[in-house]
């Protein structure tokens, strides 16, 4: 029992969105009556149809039909030649079904299709598109990629230039359009520009573009550069009239009381070694004493220089150095010591001394500091003919190298 199947053309040829068949026999070759149903099997299945969908037939006897090919103008289906099967299942006999192969051979078609996004772009330098170019044929695209403008008032640069697209695909390329000349202030301008898509072995696809080019200084750049300079003017105006006023004012207070402050310490400082106390006024610099008739001057002693301008009420600030080499400093007027540094740099061992004349003032081991900083409330005093002296003791080789740095005010 069974069936057996015969093409009347193995093969056929057909362009997709048209329609071709293949004739084909039936022949019931059991010894009873048989129902056959006919189908097509293969890649094809999906837009094959078989005249008649099935048939009884009784034994011996032979009917004949047609199957039909639809391929649909589209990407999904390959080009070239697609295999198939013709199926006939006998119903009182499964296992009597019988197959017969053909071949329908696909033709190619190329359907490009180009898109430009977006159309109009906008910038003092250039703009940026994009072109997608769309696969709908059923064979691979190659295409390339081209931009002018008529005027050449444009320069383009197109990445990649050449594209290759497989079916059902798409591929993207970046155009970039730059103007040649640009122009400081102004309106925007038109730019028009073609792109061409140009696939291989079919007509060029084309696409128009406009760059918008615009000025490089926008719009409200003067009405802000006016803003800016008002606003620079009015800040000119409020220094002037109100906040230099008001800081002048407050630093004269902040500096008038700390001048005030110091002057009541140094007055204790002063009170307490029995000496002449400072009014507000002094400090200023009084006339140079001349020596009397057929005294000859003295040798000059070495002072302590005023380090800066007199300062109202205090004197004139000063500052100096004691080491090995220049160990002592005389004072002309009164020497108010304020602040002291104790530098042993290379760290030598051994003893310092600071003496007022050969009153000690400070006793120190060098090998305990590098850097030492004192700052008095209520200053050294020191007064006309007194010395500020420093005695150094250095164990080991090499030069005794420790110093101390004083600093404070000078009042003639």
């Amino acid at each position: 029992m069974g069936a057996s199947i015969s093409l009347t053309t193995p093969a056929v040829a057909i362009e997709p969105g048209r329609e071709a068949a293949i004739e084909f026999r039936l022949r019931n070759t059991g010894s009873v009556v048989d129902e056959f149903t006919l189908d097509v099997l293969g890649d094809a299945a999906g837009w094959a149809a078989v005249e008649p969908p099935s048939v009884s037939l009784f034994p011996g006897a032979e009917e004949a039909g047609r199957i039909v090919f639809r391929p649909p103008r589209a990407a999904t289906v390959p080009a070239g030649p697609l295999p198939f099967g013709l199926r006939a299942r006998s119903r009182e006999d499964p296992a009597g079904s019988s197959v017969e192969e053909g071949t329908v051979d696909v033709a190619p078609f190329s359907e490009p299709f180009a898109e430009l996004v977006p159309r109009t772009s906008r910038g003092s330098t250039g703009g940026t598109h994009e072109v997608a170019i769309d696969n709908r044929g059923n064979v691979r695209l190659n295409a390339d990629v081209e931009a002018a403008d008529a005027d050449r008032l444009l320069t383009f640069d197109v990445t990649p230039p050449a594209m290759v697209v497989e079916p059902g695909m798409a591929g993207f390329a970046k155009v970039r359009a730059k103007p040649a000349k640009r122009f400081w202030r102004g309106p925007a301008k038109n730019r028009p520009f073609q792109l061409f898509v140009r696939p291989t072995g079919a007509d060029a696809i084309q696409l128009d573009g406009t760059l918008l080019q615009e000025a490089i200084l926008p719009p409200w750049f003067g009405r802000a550069v006016a803003a800016l300079i008002a606003l620079v003017i009015a800040g000119i105006l409020v220094w002037l009239l109100v906040l230099r006023p008001s800081i002048e004012s407050a630093v004269s207070d902040a500096v008038e009381s700390p001048i005030a402050d110091l002057r009541d310490d140094v007055n204790a400082a002063l009170d307490a070694a029995g000496l002449p106390t400072m009014g507000p006024d002094d400090g200023q610099p009084g006339p140079t004493p001349t020596p009397a008739p057929g005294e000859t001057p003295g040798e000059p002693t070495p002072s302590p220089a005023p380090a800066g301008p007199l300062i109202p009420g205090l004197g004139s600030p000063v500052d100096g150095r004691l080491n090995e080499g220049a160990p002592s400093v005389a004072v002309t007027g009164t020497l108010f010591v304020t602040d002291l540094v104790f530098s042993n740099p290379n760290g030598q061992e051994g003893a310092l001394v600071l003496l007022r004349d050969a009153t000690t003032l400070y006793q120190l081991r060098l090998e305990n500091f590098r850097d030492f900083d004192l700052h008095f409330v209520t200053p050294i005093v020191l007064t006309s003919g007194q010395s500020l002296n420093l005695s150094l003791a250095c164990t080991g080789e090499g030069p005794c190298d420790p110093s101390v740095l004083y600093s404070g005010y000078l009042r003639p």
